[in-house]
């Protein structure tokens, strides 16, 4: 039995029921984590803006950096070393005391934040995106592609920030290529269009 932590856009293309029959049948147990890492992540960023001289970079998306630094985009902003929320739930599994000795399986939305959170190399804990772990498994459960993300633009709002929202590549470099700050906190940025729903580690699901 190996025990495995479903991300939220792939929990949201299933009824619990169906889900959790396909993993017993393919021997494989859903843990939850307990950490609020969806709150505890956004007030890092709260702080993070806080002390910030310059406008803070959403960095919850592993592809932001890398097109930052394609764009140029290096100096008057800053990138914190916050790591993404998948990330923090995937290194409280990797320290739990009660399956240090299990094996741990991370689904993500995307390939990008599979291989970021398998370059931590935590203890027999294994990120993979969903497309793979079904591929793997050679079959997948009965569901619905998801419409929207579970945490889509406006992650940040409620932290009365000056905020500007862009998501999809191109939006991103459009909005940079004439950067002027101004009077902007934090630059919420989600590589994919709209949010992880539509990230390349999520099929269209069988209906």
């Amino acid at each position: 039995m190996a025990y495995i932590w479903i991300n939220p856009v792939t929990d949201n293309m299933y009824e619990p029921e169906t889900l959790n029959e396909f993993l017993c049948q393919h021997g494989y147990k859903r843990f939850q984590t307990s950490g609020d890492w969806l709150n505890i992540v956004k007030q890092k960023y709260r702080v993070a803006v806080e002390q910030a001289t310059h406008p803070v970079m959403d960095m919850r998306c592993p592809r932001i950096k890398q097109l930052l630094d394609e764009l140029g985009v290096t100096s008057d902003v800053i990138s914190p070393g916050i790591a993404p929320i998948l990330i923090h739930c995937g290194q409280e599994a990797g320290q739990r005391e009660d399956l240090e000795n299990e094996e741990k399986i991370i689904t993500t939305p995307c390939q990008a934040l599979a291989e970021m959170g398998n370059a931590l190399d935590l203890k027999n804990t294994r990120f993979v995106s969903w497309n793979r772990f079904v591929e793997s498994i050679g079959s997948e459960p009965m569901g619905i592609a998801p419409k929207e993300s579970p945490i889509p633009p406006g992650f940040f709002d409620e932290l009365g920030l000056k905020t500007v929202s862009v998501t999809g590549e191109e939006e991103i470099r459009n909005y940079f290529e004439n950067y002027e700050p101004g009077d902007v906190r934090l630059v919420e940025m989600l590589f994919c269009k709209n949010g992880c729903h539509n990230g390349d580690g999520i099929r269209k699901c069988k209906s």
